[in-house]
C-alpha cells in the first residue's frame, strides 16, 4: 500500500523512492523486531516533524535512505584503500638513498667487502669502511627500524629512547663499531670498521626481492624480528618462503662452504602481552611445521622456485637442527623499555660484530 504522503506533486513515485522502498519491503522480514520499530519511528518522527526535509532528500524513505548514504560511503572508502594497496604493491619503489643507485637494495649491495683505503674518499662520502653487511628483516612494525636504532646508538647507554617508527617501502642503512682501533697498525690506526646494517622493510610487496640480498657474496648473516605480542604467522612466511625453502638461497650458501646464521630476536619483550622467547620458539615451528605440510601435499618442489624442508615422516622441525645444508638459528629476546636488566641488546650487538652469542 502507497502512502499518500510519499507520492510527489503528480501523483506517481519517483524511481528513487520505488528502489528505496523496494529494499525496505525487502529486508524487512530479515530484519528484527527492534530495528523494524527503530526504522518506523525514525521515519514517522522525519514525516511528521521535517516533512520538506525527507521528501526532498529522502524520498520519504528517510532510514532507508541515511543507510544507503552510509552503505555507500563505506564502500567508496574500502575501494579507495584497496586502490592504495594495488598501487604500494605494483608500483616501484625507491631505495637510491643507498647510494644514489636505482634499486640498491640489490644491485648496490653486491660491493659488499667496500674497506676503504682512501682516507680522503671515506671522509668526503661520509661512510665508514666495512667487511661485512648484517640484514635486519622480519614482516612490518616487528621492530626492525627501532632496533636499528639502538644498535648504532650503543654509547647513548639505557637512557637511549628509540624514535617512534612507521611502515616504510625503502631500506635504512647504518653502520655499527666492529672493534677499537687501539690495536691496528699505523696505516690503518684511524680508519673507522664497521658493519653495515641493511634494515630490509618488510612490506609484503618486497618480500620476493628479499632472497637476492641474502646470498653470501651480499651478507654475512641475518637479524630477523618477530613481534612477541603478535602471532607469528606473517613473520615466519617471511622466514620460511624467503630463507628456508628458497632454491636461490640455500644452492649459494652451500657452493660457497658456509653457513647462514640467522638471529631470531623476539622484540617487544617489555610489554605485558609478550611471549617469551621459548614459547615463541614453539610458535615458530609450529607454523613452519604446518607450511612445509601445505609444500609436501602441494608437491610443489621446484614449481616456484622453493624447496619444502625434509622431514622424516611422523616428525616436527628441530629448530636446533634444521638438517645439512641448512641455516642456523639462534633465539634471544628483548625489550627496548626494559631498564636496569639486560635486555637482550647485548646479546645481539656480539651477534651483529662477530656472529657469536654471549
Amino acid at each position: 500500500m502507497t502512502n499518500p504522503q510519499h507520492a510527489d506533486a503528480t501523483g506517481e513515485d519517483d524511481p528513487t523512492q520505488i528502489v528505496l522502498r523496494s529494499v525496505r519491503l525487502s529486508a524487512a522480514p530479515y530484519l528484527p523486531p527492534p530495528v523494524l520499530n527503530a526504522i518506523h519511528i525514525t521515519d514517522s518522527y522525519l514525516h511528521v516533524n521535517h516533512a520538506s526535509f525527507s521528501s526532498t532528500y529522502c524520498h520519504s524513505e528517510p532510514s532507508v535512505s541515511m543507510l544507503s548514504a552510509l552503505f555507500s560511503a563505506y564502500v567508496v572508502l574500502r575501494l579507495i584503500h584497496g586502490l592504495q594497496f594495488w598501487w604500494t604493491s605494483t608500483t616501484k619503489r625507491s631505495t637510491a638513498h643507498l647510494s644514489g643507485e636505482e634499486d640498491v637494495v640489490l644491485s648496490g649491495l653486491s660491493q659488499n667487502n667496500k674497506k676503504r683505503t682512501d682516507n680522503k674518499s671515506a671522509q668526503d662520502d661520509d661512510m665508514p669502511s666495512f667487511d661485512e653487511t648484517v640484514v635486519l628483516c622480519g614482516a612490518s612494525g616487528a621492530g626492525k627500524t627501532a632496533l636499528l636504532h639502538c644498535l648504532c646508538n650503543e654509547n647513548d647507554g639505557a637512557s637511549f629512547q628509540p624514535p617512534m617508527t612507521t611502515t616504510s617501502l625503502v631500506a635504512n642503512v647504518a653502520y655499527m663499531k666492529v672493534t677499537s682501533s687501539d690495536n691496528a697498525d699505523e696505516e690503518t690506526k684511524h680508519e673507522t670498521e664497521a658493519v653495515r646494517l641493511v634494515d630490509y622493510p618488510g612490506h609484503p610487496s618486497l618480500s620476493t626481492k628479499l632472497t637476492s640480498l641474502l646470498l653470501p657474496d651480499q651478507t654475512a648473516r641475518v637479524v630477523f624480528t618477530v613481534d612477541a605480542t603478535k602471532p607469528v604467522t606473517d613473520g615466519v612466511a617471511i622466514l620460511y618462503k624467503s630463507i628456508l625453502t628458497s632454491n636461490q638461497v640455500r644452492k649459494a650458501w652451500k657452493a660457497s662452504g658456509k653457513t647462514l646464521s640467522i638471529l631470531i630476536v623476539c622484540t617487544k619483550e617489555d610489554d605485558k602481552k609478550a611471549k617469551n622467547h621459548k614459547r615463541m620458539k614453539i610458535q615458530i615451528r609450529n607454523e613452519l611445521d604446518r607450511l612445509r605440510k601445505v609444500d609436501s601435499a602441494m608437491e610443489d618442489v621446484t614449481g616456484n622456485g622453493s624447496t619444502p624442508m625434509s622431514i622424516a615422516k611422523g616428525k616436527t622441525i628441530d629448530l636446533d637442527d634444521l638438517g645439512p645444508d641448512m641455516p642456523v638459528l639462534h633465539f634471544v629476546e628483548t625489550g627496548l623499555g626494559i631498564q636496569g636488566g639486560d635486555n637482550g641488546l647485548k646479546a645481539v650487538r656480539e651477534f651483529v660484530r662477530t656472529g657469536d652469542l654471549i
